[in-house]
């Protein structure tokens, strides 16, 4: 890697750490999309717009670390930084995303983490996209998991593809699968309807900027640590046209009685990405459980022809509640995927409000 010459110039091939510059994006972009089955194109296009145009990051921050074995690259994690604020105090987050290490290296996974964590010394530390694997590491550095980061609802809209994945899941034979996926399984939505079918989509408004969205009340002092919603966070994030399926809106909310922004993009899921799904990103300032429901409920309305479920993360006890009273199912992740360190105690005792926007988990 350029940014440590020393090891690139080791004649024998150990391994060794080194911190990631900008010239070595295109090296980890292979790696990453090597590892993660995504095209390299795709992968370097994204890594510079979430690494290099993210409005938080200064010259001083890391753009990661990197495994190298033989002067090959093996492993990585890169860093993301991310405003906060709690009342009228603004906190950066250093993030983490990417975390990849080649099967031959697995082993190395632990070091290469324990470099990312001594940024603890100088931020708290989080993430929001951590397999079972990573959060073990989490866990045992002394993090905590971010509210909410255990599970996720899942409100089936049209059940025959959803069908299908399960059936996949436990038989994976595609004839069985596609012949579940018929519309013969609709049968499902009768079982377990959706009561969230009756919306108005009418109470949705689209936002086509960043300038229109800070007409809505969502700065100045914050109850509770969330994300700094800030003009060149909302750019960046929503308005520069990285996700084609990005969309923001403005909601009248009545509890409070007030426009609230709400923000989505589109995902496939399923072996075959074969659900279409609509990710609820944010919705700011935080609203009642029932709000919630007639937020959602607009939602539907508004994509009902082309999505096959709505998903809905980083939702308090009484959300979760309220949606499964609705027949929104809950799916429970074998760990955590988001967790926090804050090593310098650098944060304030207060409650979060957490969204899935933060981080890089529905990106």
């Amino acid at each position: 890697m350029t940014a440590n010459p020393a090891i690139l110039r080791q004649p024998d091939p150990r391994t060794e750490l080194a911190v990631i510059s900008e010239a070595d994006l295109a090296d980890v972009a292979r790696f990453v999309a090597e590892q993660s089955g995504r095209e390299p194109k795709t992968v370097r296009d994204h890594l510079r717009w979430f690494l290099l145009e993210n409005p938080a990051r200064q010259p001083q921050h890391p753009l990661g670390f990197a495994l190298l074995s033989a002067n090959q690259l093996s492993g990585c994690i890169l860093c993301c930084p991310q405003s906060f604020r709690f009342q009228t105090k603004q906190i950066l987050f250093m993030g983490s995303s990417s975390f990849y290490v080649d099967e031959n290296h697995r082993g190395w996974g632990g070091r290469i983490f324990l470099n990312y964590c001594r940024l603890g010394n100088r931020w708290p530390l989080f993430g929001t996209s951590a397999n079972v694997a990573a959060a073990g590491l989490w866990k045992a550095a002394g993090a905590a998991p971010i509210p909410y980061s255990d599970g996720e609802l899942f409100g089936v809209i049209r059940w025959p593809p959803v069908i299908e994945e399960r059936v996949h899941r436990w038989n994976p034979n595609r004839v069985l699968s596609r012949l579940a996926g018929s519309p013969a399984s609709k049968v499902a939505g009768l079982l377990r309807p959706l009561k969230l079918n009756d919306g108005d989509s009418a109470g949705l408004h689209p936002l086509a900027s960043a300038e229109e969205v800070m007409d809505i009340p969502i700065h100045g002092s914050a109850a509770k640590l969330t994300a700094e919603r800030d003009l060149p966070y909302i750019r960046w994030r929503y308005f520069s046209g990285r996700d084609k399926s990005v969309a923001v809106f403005a909601f009248r909310s009545r509890q409070p009685d007030r426009h609230v922004l709400v923000t989505v993009n589109q995902r496939t899921r399923g072996y075959r990405a074969q659900i279409n799904t609509l990710n609820v990103l944010d919705v700011y300032p935080e609203v009642a459980p029932d709000e919630s429901a007639r937020i959602v409920g607009a939602l539907i309305a508004r994509y009902v022809n082309t999505i096959d479920a709505v998903v809905l993360r980083s939702q308090d006890p009484a959300r979760q509640k309220s949606f499964r009273e609705k027949g929104v199912l809950w799916r429970r992740f074998d760990a955590p995927n988001g967790w926090f360190l804050d090593r310098s105690k650098l944060l304030p005792a207060a409650d979060w409000y957490p969204v899935p926007a933060d981080g890089d988990g529905l990106i």
